[in-house]
């Protein structure tokens, strides 16, 4: 059961980062806009419904994984980990596309608008670019690495909780989130809830393939949630970002099963350098298409450009670790 626990953890992620990526394609659309073709709903469908899954159900996975290891019974231990395995790459990841934009912006390379002013340079600004303090992180995908780490910093108080009350303490935390009591402690605090349930699920020992069995109805149940968010153009999407792992996870049984499950699983530890590099690459990839000369329909970049990034990023990931050893095990959290 463990290593079956563990290869659906692995290709979970992976396709969770995949989704990541549909996610961030450029240009932003609200949802409020959506219309107007049977493409646009498409878009929406995986944008605002099937891909915003992802946070909650690797947040989810964070809690489980960090209490299935044991780290919090070591605060010394557990911070040192974090620090190496997520602060240092939401900061080293950060430094490079701060650098571009800063001689964009001073040199008026480009006309785009980026999610940061650089120049003149302000302290607060600089922070913000390289750990998302208080704004999103010039890689604006890492912000949430930035939630993830405090949260992680609050394993101590959360294993407090889960030894005193660990069902009330649900409660408890579901109300931090609800009045945001944590203030700017936590950007995206829904996270703290998502946080908890797996910290939960590993203390409480739960049989996490208790609902495989009901792999399809939950499935059918995921995709009719995520088209009901776009055809009623639901803006607030809490209710369906607790519910995605419950979801999602025994859904993944399915896929598991797969052929497919093989290729990804040979490529899944190639999926945190994905997560952290895909933000410049997509952007990248935006630009070109921005400028070819003929006219192309923007499908052909949102259905090309995730695949051209997995696909060069996977390679890429594998071609640093055997040119690069030490700097990669720095620079991806001594993954």
């Amino acid at each position: 059961m463990e290593n079956e626990i563990s290869n659906r953890i692995w290709v979970t992620r992976y396709l969770m980062v995949i989704g990541i990526v549909v996610l961030h394609l450029p240009p932003y659309q609200p949802l409020s806009e959506v219309g107007g073709s049977l493409f646009s709903y498409v878009k929406a469908f995986f944008s605002y419904g099937v891909f915003r899954a992802t946070v909650p159900v690797l947040t989810v996975m964070s809690g489980y994984l960090i209490f299935k290891a044991g780290l919090q019974y070591d605060t010394r231990k557990l911070l040192l980990t974090k620090i190496r395995s997520i602060l240092v790459p939401l900061v080293l990841w950060n430094i490079p596309p701060a650098a571009a934009v800063y001689l964009i912006q001073k040199y008026g390379l480009l006309s785009h608008s980026f999610s940061a002013e650089l120049y003149p340079v302000t302290l607060m600004g600089w922070v913000n670019a390289l750990t998302g303090l208080s704004a999103a992180p010039i890689n604006y995908p890492l912000n949430f690495l930035r939630d993830l780490f405090v949260i992680s910093a609050l394993t101590p108080v959360v294993w407090l909780i889960l030894k005193k009350i660990p069902y009330i303490g649900l409660a408890v935390i579901a109300i931090v989130y609800y009045f945001n009591l944590d203030g700017q402690l936590v950007l995206r605090n829904s996270m703290l809830v998502s946080f908890y349930i797996g910290a939960l699920a590993a203390h409480k020992n739960w049989n996490v393939l208790a609902l495989d069995k009901y792999a399809i109805p939950l499935l059918c149940v995921f995709i009719l949630f995520s088209a009901f968010l776009i055809f009623f153009k639901v803006e607030n999407r809490e209710l369906f970002r607790f519910a995605a792992p419950f979801l999602v996870w025994p859904a993944m049984s399915l896929v598991t099963n797969l052929k497919f499950a093989t290729v990804l699983l040979r490529h899944a530890k190639s999926s945190f350098f994905t997560f952290l590099a895909h933000g410049p690459i997509i952007l990248v990839l935006w630009l070109l298409f921005s400028s070819l000369p003929m006219n192309i329909p923007y499908y052909v970049y949102w259905l090309v450009a995730p695949i051209l990034t997995v696909v060069f990023l996977a390679w890429l990931c594998r071609v640093f670790k055997q040119r690069m050893p030490r700097l990669a095990s720095v620079m991806l959290g001594n993954r």
